[in-house]
């Protein structure tokens, strides 16, 4: 078996063991991993609808990332809204490639609250993702979060949801990348994001142009 399927059904066996507990990802992006050799940013204004009486917040989402082979990348993230910050990091492993994509991520993140204790989040998600020409792919999956509040006792709960999306290509390392969750329990709130993700090649093989 080659390391690429090792690591393909390592991912996978983690998600599917996972899923009964119900956790919830932030912000996906692409189905598709990062480009190999390229470092890439990705800034976009976030609104999310409150549930149960919630006020509705509006902030921004930040995703650093590299592109380590063609099927594997690593991204830290960083949310911000009134009151609330979100910080974490993503694995995703991508189980296809060329055309369709099939990706599992795996990670978590810490939310810092202003007025109420923090807490932890384990985040994972499945996406499917599909290019229809050179320049869009549109993609779509569940994503899930099992959090607790710090310190604490029997505090866990989860969110979870289905979150379409597109991503397009605007330039040659520029993409325009929209999507929008859809919450399944009172504890996710709808949101609908879009913003810019910038590649940046920072390995000699990576130069040069870019498949959009």
């Amino acid at each position: 078996m080659s390391t690429r399927s090792s690591f393909a059904l390592t991912a996978l066996s983690i998600v599917l063991l996972a899923a009964p507990a119900r956790a919830q990802n932030f912000q996906n992006g692409s189905a598709e991993t990062i480009w190999p050799g390229n470092v890439r940013l990705t800034a976009s204004p976030v609104h999310m609808w409150g549930t149960e009486g919630r006020p509705d917040r509006t902030g921004g989402a930040f995703r650093l990332g590299y592109g380590f082979t063609e099927w594997f990348d690593v991204e830290a993230k960083t949310g911000f809204f009134d009151g609330v910050s979100l910080v974490g990091a993503d694995g995703k492993f991508n189980l296809l490639g060329d055309e369709t994509s099939l990706s599992v991520s795996v990670g978590g993140h810490r939310a810092y609250m202003a007025h109420g204790p923090d807490s932890n989040a384990l985040d994972l998600a499945v996406q499917l993702g599909q290019r229809l020409g050179g320049r869009l792919e549109i993609f779509g999956g569940p994503a899930f979060s099992y959090e607790s509040t710090s310190g604490v006792p029997d505090s866990g709960f989860t969110r979870w949801y289905l979150v379409p999306g597109f991503r397009l290509g605007v330039a040659d390392r520029l993409d325009l990348v929209v999507e929008g969750g859809i919450g399944f329990n009172d504890d996710s709130p709808d949101f609908v994001t879009a913003g810019l993700a910038l590649h940046v090649p920072v390995s000699s093989e990576a130069r040069g142009r870019r498949r959009q």
